[in-house]
């Protein structure tokens, strides 16, 4: 993994640590704000709907009062008609006028009111009003004024109650009097009380609660039994039978002891869990953190070690060559038995330095992002130069290399000298892998914009596990606990390595028993850009 990658997951997985407990602080005191702003509005509705109600009472109780009194008295002593609204209608094709009268019939009983009713406006006697109206209908247009002034209460068609006029004076009259009383004679604690225990149970709020009604800031006789003016927690207040005629204020107030814990309870069970599993993300992340860490560590030091003992191996590998160049041309006659022992030697010592070789190339490609450097390339070249490296191999053998470079563009952007080792590496895994004589062919061809390789062997093939770890760094596949094949796995996790650094893709095809077919795909270089 390279610095910058390595740099990045980390600053990645803060910034996603970071990120997800803000984002958990933010739903949390969210959802806490919530939970405030819906109980706030319960408790305002609950109050609203008490003080309505109990106003609706008050003035229900004295109408009721007043209407009861108005039916046992019977008939008026008095009826006094008084015109509100008139009109005429004349037709003058017809010779007609109709004439309309609505007003208000006023009948006085004579009876003084109870001292609980008594009206404060300037009447105390027993009154009810009535609406009345008449149509008359004359054959005479100049008969009209006449009609009007003989209209009177025997010549009414209808009369109707006043429902909106007679609620009005009764809530005047009882309005009047009832600011002269005193909270306690106008409503109860208990009262109170039931109806916000209705109102909190239909919305589901339990937590407890303590309420006073207050008159111009000071407090009164009507309050909850535990309600003490300096009251603990939340208060919410509304106007408590306001009248804008009396002086006189009232307020009805209600504490909450205990709302904040009765908030927090609705969003507890979430927000532990949701805690919970945060805690579990930061200590997992913080490990997988502390890993990476140790494997960076780690990974450098093998590096380094890797790096250093390669180096070290070249100079004793290059010896020892030196030492079998001078033994071959010694004048010293050499039997077929030491000359044999001596081609064993050059080449395992050449086995030793390839992979001595593959082993800096790797460590070098994961230590850059960019350790060659990149050039226009001829792949057709690059393939030639590549077979003459193995064509010796090859021949030894038995075997044979057929070549069909049919590509019409066969330049990339490329590092010429690593192209040809990966070439060089999957043409020596065809050979070493082939049980009879090796047989290669190698091709390529333009896909659209590409520039396809196909080598394909008669090998011994793969089976689909193998194929799916074939590149990774020192796999081999085995028979049982034996590895037939010498090596160390480096060679094709080489050649993805290379294939990567060029942006390109490689893929094979492979049955066991029936050879394997390596593609590889690069973008070529246009015309423009050669």
């Amino acid at each position: 993994m390279n610095r910058k990658l390595y740099t990045s997951l980390i600053l990645l997985m803060s910034f996603s640590l970071i990120g997800i407990i803000l984002m958990q602080g933010y739903w949390i005191y969210s959802s806490w704000k919530n939970k405030e702003e819906e109980f706030s509005l319960a408790v305002n509705r609950t109050l609203r709907e008490a003080v309505d109600e109990i106003q609706s009472r008050e003035l229900n109780d004295y109408v009721n009062t007043y209407q009861m009194l108005i039916d046992s008295v019977g008939t008026p002593d008095e009826q006094n008609f008084t015109d509100v609204f008139l009109f005429l209608d004349e037709d003058q094709s017809s010779n007609l006028s109709t004439f309309f009268a609505y007003g208000i019939l006023e009948e006085d009983y004579n009876i003084n009111l109870p001292k609980n009713l008594t009206n404060r406006y300037g009447n105390d006697n027993l009154k009810d009003y009535k609406a009345v109206k008449t149509t008359i209908v004359n054959k005479n247009i100049f008969d009209r004024r006449e009609n009007r002034l003989n209209a009177s209460i025997s010549k009414l068609k209808s009369v109707e109650d006043i429902d909106i006029f007679k609620f009005e004076k009764y809530k005047s009259a009882f309005q009047e009097y009832a600011s002269s009383l005193p909270i306690h004679k106008r409503t109860t604690s208990r009262e109170i009380q039931i109806l916000l225990d209705r109102g909190f149970n239909d919305r589901n709020i339990t937590t407890p609660y303590e309420f006073g009604i207050y008159s111009n800031g000071l407090s009164t006789k009507v309050k909850s039994n535990n309600y003490i003016e300096i009251q603990s927690g939340p208060k919410y207040s509304i106007p408590f039978l306001y009248d804008r005629s009396s002086p006189i204020k009232y307020d009805l107030v209600i504490s909450f002891p205990e709302k904040q814990e009765y908030v927090l309870s609705g969003i507890i069970g979430v927000a532990t869990l949701s805690f919970m599993l945060t805690l579990i993300i930061i200590v997992i992340s913080t490990s997988a953190l502390y890993q990476i860490i140790q494997q960076k560590k780690l990974s450098e030091i093998k590096s380094d070690f890797i790096n250093n003992i390669s180096h070290e191996f070249k100079t004793p590998i290059a010896t020892i060559n030196l030492a079998l160049d001078a033994i071959s041309s010694s004048k010293n006659n050499l039997n077929d038995k030491s000359n044999s022992y001596l081609g064993m030697i050059r080449e395992e010592n050449s086995r030793m330095l390839s992979q001595v070789e593959n082993i800096l190339r790797i460590s070098q490609l994961e230590k850059s992002s960019n350790p060659f450097d990149m050039e226009d390339t001829n792949i057709h070249e690059v393939i030639e130069d590549a077979v003459e490296h193995v064509k010796l191999i090859v021949d030894s053998n038995k075997g044979s290399i057929n070549l069909n470079l049919n590509a019409k563009n066969p330049f990339i952007n490329g590092n010429s000298n690593h192209l040809e080792n990966i070439i060089i590496n999957i043409l020596d895994n065809a050979v070493k892998y082939s049980k009879a004589s090796p047989f290669i062919n190698v091709s390529t061809k333009n896909i659209d914009d590409n520039l396809e390789i196909c080598i394909q062997d008669n090998g011994i093939g793969m089976d689909k596990n193998t194929q799916k770890m074939v590149f990774e760094k020192f796999y081999r596949e085995q028979n049982g606990d034996i590895h037939d094949i010498k090596g160390h796995g480096l060679g094709l996790s080489y050649v993805k390595k290379i294939v990567d650094f060029h942006k390109g893709k490689i893929s094979l095809e492979s049955k066991k028993g029936s050879g394997t077919k390596f593609y590889i795909n690069i973008k070529t270089l246009t015309n423009e850009n050669k």
